[in-house]
């Protein structure tokens, strides 16, 4: 878009949607819109949906719940965050989330800077694929994404809240 262009107000329906395992993403804002500053995505995830534990060296995440309930663990802390709660993932800091209602839940996720909505696209890339991706693959996928998984955290929460594992369901 030529400078001036972009569009400043966003409809409710409009944005181009991903979907993949347990996740319906629409990017609503991106980074051309903000000089690269900021992007926000609205999610659905599905019940029993798992974010796994990863970090960031380069961008903070902040999610605003709409609808349900999200279960968060920043750092050494674990938490629910119901609707009209805010969730602060700051860069270099440890963080999972996963749906822990009995219905989708719906939140807003904002980035800085943007960028890391490409990240979704390449997941609905690998999990779109005859094979689905393996864990090394998603290790290394990730990297390139600012996106430092730390699979070795995962087991304790999906022992606890009884989680299913993106691609392993």
């Amino acid at each position: 878009m030529a400078a001036g262009e972009e569009r400043i107000i966003v409809g409710p329906q409009t944005g181009r949607v991903l979907a993949f395992v347990g996740f319906e993403v629409t990017f609503k804002v991106q980074g051309d819109q903000t000089s690269g500053g900021l992007s926000t995505t609205h999610q659905v995830a599905q019940p029993g949906s798992f974010v796994p534990p990863h970090m960031h060296e380069k961008t903070d995440e902040v999610s605003y719940v709409l609808e349900g309930k999200l279960g968060v663990m920043v750092g050494e802390e674990e938490f629910e965050a119901l609707a009209g709660a805010f969730v602060v993932r700051p860069k270099g800091v440890p963080h999972a989330l996963w749906n822990i209602g009995e219905r989708s839940a719906r939140f807003l996720d904002m980035y800085t800077p943007a960028g890391h909505e490409a990240w979704f696209e390449e997941l609905a890339r690998m999990f779109s694929a005859p094979v689905p991706p393996t864990l090394d693959q998603m290790l290394e996928a990730g990297r390139h994404y600012d996106t430092i998984h730390l699979p070795e955290l995962a087991p304790p929460l999906i022992a606890k809240y009884n989680l299913r594992v993106p691609g392993m369901d």
